[in-house]
């Protein structure tokens, strides 16, 4: 069980979500590299380190260069994670996600690397090596393993109530609305993600299917089918402003995301920049400008309805007419607490 503390992540805190999005990457890494160096001397003077995708060996490395690789891999990821929770810290939830991410993302490659490697032991030719499911079953649990304990290591906490500061730059005041003591109001529309990216993600799924079918990878197929799946889920959403507050759920009902109106300070616009300011589309985090620290659903440019929170964290969704969106949840606000 995760503990849960108040008032913000403390230096204890957040020493803690350093340790498992930065540190764990660093000791997994090290581990790999140890092993793969203690093997040097039963292992081929090149051993394999590229498979086709017909599951044979394709590419050979010398064992410091999968070393190398493995060290490499580790230490990028862990300077990504400590950049990363650094930004984000004020969100619990995005911190204990960003250290699961990089945490399991290394031990996943470390874990494949080293399985694959450890099976090249004894061999004075790597050319034969194939590529077998279970060691790619082996590393993907690893991965999850070592995700879930870094989310574990993560304390939750609750930032508590901040005082209401001055808009963001860029965040335009949503104008008057009027709603009525007895008067009950729904706002919705659906949002999804059109142009390049839907292209890009079209096509991605679409070459993952076709090296799955052309190289009888099945596994590789039904990772298309599942990254249909996600893309369907994550970038088609239909966002909800009610006396309930912000509701934003997926195509299948996941993700979902609910903002209660009494956790609920202020709503306003802001045009999105994707790349920009949030580094790509989807559901992401902003770690730079303006909108530092915002989370939520970037599927196009432009405007945007900016949802601040009681206790400062922000939440962002990119949709049509989100001006109407801002000014519902301001007057629900004001009937029910007396002003924004």
């Amino acid at each position: 069980m995760t503990e849960q503390t108040t008032g913000g992540p403390g230096g204890g805190v957040l020493a803690r979500a350093v340790l498992a999005g930065a540190g764990l990457p660093i000791a997994i890494g090290a581990v790999g590299v140890a092993l793969v160096l203690s093997w040097r001397d039963d292992l081929p003077a090149r051993v394999a380190s590229h498979w086709g995708i017909d599951g044979t060996a394709d590419g050979f490395s010398s064992v410091s260069a999968v070393a190398w690789l493995i060290g490499g891999f580790a230490a990028g990821f862990a300077v990504l994670g400590l950049a990363l929770v650094l930004a984000v810290r004020a969100d619990a939830t995005i911190t204990r996600v960003v250290a699961a991410t990089t945490a399991g993302t290394t031990a996943f490659v470390t874990a494949l690397v080293v399985l694959l490697t450890e099976r090249q032991r004894g061999l004075g030719d790597a050319t034969g090596v194939e590529l077998p499911g279970a060691v790619l079953a082996g590393a993907l649990a690893a991965g999850v393993v070592v995700a879930v304990l870094a989310a574990v290591l993560v304390p939750r906490w609750s930032p508590g109530a901040r005082p209401l500061g001055p808009l963001p730059p860029g965040a335009t005041t949503a104008p008057h609305l009027d709603v009525g003591a007895g008067e009950r109001v729904v706002w919705t529309r659906s949002a999804a993600t059109g142009g390049v990216p839907a292209v890009v993600l079209i096509a991605d799924v679409g070459v993952t299917a076709a090296i799955g079918i052309v190289g009888r990878q099945w596994w590789v197929l039904g990772l298309s089918v599942v990254l249909a799946l996600l893309a369907a889920a994550m970038f088609s959403i239909t966002v909800t402003v009610d006396e309930r507050g912000l509701r934003v759920r997926g195509r299948f009902g996941r993700p979902r995301l609910h903002t209660s109106l009494d956790r609920i300070a202020r709503a306003s616009t802001v045009t999105v920049r994707p790349v920009r300011d949030f580094g790509g589309w989807g559901y992401r985090v902003s770690a730079v400008g303006p909108l530092r620290g915002a989370r939520g659903y970037v599927l196009r440019g432009g405007e945007a309805l900016l949802v601040e929170r009681t206790d400062g964290a922000r939440t962002v969704v990119t949709v049509d007419d989100a001006v109407t969106a801002a000014a519902l949840l301001n007057a629900l606000l004001e009937r029910r607490f007396g002003g924004v």
